[in-house]
């Protein structure tokens, strides 16, 4: 059963002119470091993550490159279906993968519609929250853990933008 959901947005990315493709475009220096750093925050935070999910975009894979030293006993899929999909895709991964604490690493606008999905009928206005309902940056990390009295079942654990970091 999914008891925990982390949506990350994949790390600061090149610019579209300086890759063959969208597809193609890979991690900044920045977007490595900021990546590093939000997976050490995780894993501080006490999760023990089980399973990643990762759109085969370069940027995402490279992202979870940049996580893995956190996370070393966790299991990696790589999925194509992952790039540029609508939330309910990466919900419905996450939801059927056989893990109960699972991070998706992929791409805007879905994770942030699915963010802002999953906080529905959430009234709370901490300064994570509010941030979160704005925009999910590049290498932000929101947390959800499952929780039966919230209307869509998950519950913002926690939310953390990006710290500046020098690349």
């Amino acid at each position: 059963m999914l008891t925990d959901i982390i949506l990350f947005r994949h790390g600061k990315a090149v610019r579209p002119h300086e890759a063959r493709d969208d597809f193609s475009r890979g991690l900044t220096p920045r977007g490595r470091l900021q990546a590093a750093a939000q997976a050490s925050r995780l894993k501080e935070a006490g999760c023990d993550l089980q399973l990643a999910l990762v759109s085969t975009a370069l940027r995402a894979a490279e992202t979870w490159d940049a996580c893995r030293p956190a996370f070393p006993d966790a299991q990696v899929h790589l999925s194509r279906p992952l790039y540029l999909a609508a939330p309910s895709i990466y919900l419905n991964a996450a939801k059927t993968a056989k893990a109960s604490r699972v991070m998706i690493i992929a791409h805007d606008p879905g994770l942030h519609e699915l963010a802002r999905s999953l906080m529905k009928g959430d009234t709370g206005q901490d300064r994570g929250q509010t941030s979160l309902r704005e925009h999910l940056p590049t290498s932000g990390v929101a947390w959800f853990c499952a929780d039966p009295e919230a209307s869509s079942g998950f519950k913002l654990k926690q939310f953390w933008a990006p710290e500046p970091v020098s690349a």
